[in-house]
């Protein structure tokens, strides 16, 4: 069982260490709606994980994040969705 233990938090800190790079490579420069939406997509599993406690600064920072990635992967998509439109009338 502990060993059990031990993988699931080995899982849970790949996840959060999986959603930083996307981060940091999106804040670098390969800001587009996919990469956003896979960060959204980790920061779900973060907060689906069953070795995060259901209260905890951890949780709450995940659900901010998630809001947070929320909005900008639609305002890309949006941005996307208007640059397609544009180019459809030149």
């Amino acid at each position: 069982m502990l060993e059990s233990q031990s993988v699931d938090k080995g899982e849970l800190a790949r996840l959060h260490t999986a959603t930083c790079l996307s981060m940091t490579r999106f804040i670098n420069g390969h800001q587009c709606p996919k990469l956003a939406h896979m960060i959204v997509h980790q920061l779900n599993q973060l907060l689906a994980h069953p070795e995060l406690e259901p209260v905890s600064s951890a949780r709450d920072m995940y659900l901010q994040m998630l809001e947070h990635w929320q909005k900008i992967a639609a305002q890309l998509l949006e941005q996307q969705h208007h640059a397609r439109r544009i180019a459809v009338y030149h």
